[in-house]
């Protein structure tokens, strides 16, 4: 069976880039994703990231340029772009304001502050006003650079976790069944359940490793040190969020994916690249009115992500509120209380008669 490594079982695939290639302009939807990418440091809502998609929607062509207003500057309307993301005027108004303040838009306005374009005999738009989506593109570099330093950053982070969760099971071991630990044991397990910040993990291991020289001084500096492998053989009960992560990698054939998830499957065959892939994805989710939820399940990553779409678009015809279902199977695959095989089931439809 082969792994899945991308979004389209059948489709595209990501594009590899040449050290050569690095000059060519991204796509628009590229610079979208590495603002998707980067949401969390930019303190983004999953409502800007919308709207920013609505936005770009209107540009024509696959690139923001400034060779013409039509290829930089939406001058959709304030209704259009509440339409089009499915939240209210005072909504849209909100969103821009932050995101003009991130420097991810830019104002032209008119004399009036309506947005319009005017257009030659020919129908092209020779001016326009509105917002402009300029700084994306002039600002792609430092947003590729952020999403690399918050990449490594979280990649800290989760050794940092994963090194927390490793200690505080080897300190149960060797401590015996007190009631007065109950509450420290407690404490850190809510702490590496909930994204913790690094502060908090830091002094959650010192704690750990002071009780730790109580018991064992001879193991405190091997439990300072120890960092979890990511390759090999790992010991699920010394770690239980290497367990669940153990059980969600998937390898599945592209032949079950057609099977299990035909519809969605359909939509992703004819994309162009895994960027095309991702949009459409978006999309679907948004035609499913997921909202913000949509930004917790693709967390999952690409493969569990592309499952639990497939999952839901294939049973929306029994499902009332599809948010709330996505919700409840977000939580079953997040805790472990669902199993993601589960999710490969092909969908039982009623015979006709």
């Amino acid at each position: 069976m082969k792994t899945m490594t991308g979004l389209a079982p059948n489709g595209a695939h990501s594009p590899v880039y040449s050290a050569g290639q690095r000059d060519i302009a991204p796509t628009k939807w590229s610079l979208l994703q590495v603002i998707e990418d980067i949401r969390e440091p930019l303190g983004l809502k999953g409502t800007s990231i919308s709207l920013l998609r609505a936005m770009i929607s209107f540009i024509k062509g696959d690139q923001i340029t400034a060779a013409q207003d039509d290829g930089h500057i939406c001058f959709a309307s304030n209704v259009a772009l509440a339409k089009r993301t499915h939240v209210s005027v005072q909504t849209v108004e909100r969103h821009i304001t932050k995101l003009v303040s991130l420097g991810l838009l830019s104002r032209r306005s008119s004399a009036n502050g309506k947005r319009w374009a005017r257009r030659d005999t020919s129908g092209r738009i020779v001016l326009a006003t509105g917002l402009s989506l300029m700084p994306l593109s002039a600002r792609y570099s430092e947003f590729v650079q952020i999403n690399q330093t918050h990449k490594e950053r979280a990649a800290s982070l989760s050794i940092l976790r994963d090194k927390c969760a490793i200690a505080l099971a080897s300190l149960k071991r060797y401590l015996p069944v007190r009631p007065d630990l109950e509450a420290f044991f407690n404490t850190a397990r809510n702490l590496l359940r909930r994204r913790s910040p690094e502060e908090a993990l830091t002094a959650l291991l010192t704690n750990i490793t002071s009780h730790f020289e109580e018991v064992a001084p001879d193991q405190a500096d091997n439990l300072r040190d120890t960092a979890p492998k990511n390759e090999g053989h790992k010991e699920p009960h010394l770690n239980q969020s290497v367990k669940e992560e153990d059980s969600f990698r998937i390898e599945v054939g592209p032949d079950e994916m057609e099977r299990a998830y035909p519809r969605l499957c359909a939509e992703l065959r004819t994309a162009r690249s895994q960027t095309d892939c991702e949009r459409r994805m978006s999309d679907i989710a948004n035609h499913l009115d997921l909202g913000n939820l949509w930004f917790d399940i693709k967390k999952l990553g690409p493969a569990k992500t592309f499952m639990t779409l497939g999952y839901l678009l294939e049973r929306i015809e029994s499902i009332k509120k599809p948010r709330g279902y996505a919700f409840h199977l977000l939580q079953g695959l997040t805790n472990g209380t669902l199993a993601w095989d589960t999710l490969l089931q092909p969908m039982r439809r009623r015979k006709s008669l």
